[in-house]
């Protein structure tokens, strides 16, 4: 459950950088924007949560 943890985090920052991508590259990016930025931090906690209960 660690690594799978660990990976949820890596994902959900990754996600965050792309929802980053977006709100600059699209012309009205604003709404995917939060939407992956959403995203990725439910990601993040998730794998936080499971990463903290073995490690």
């Amino acid at each position: 459950m660690y690594y799978l943890g660990r990976g949820l985090q890596v994902l959900g920052m990754a996600n965050l950088g792309v929802a980053l991508f977006v709100g600059f590259t699209e012309e009205h990016g604003m709404g995917p924007e939060l939407l992956l930025l959403g995203i990725g931090a439910v990601l993040f906690m998730v794998g936080r949560f499971l990463q903290g209960r073995e490690g």
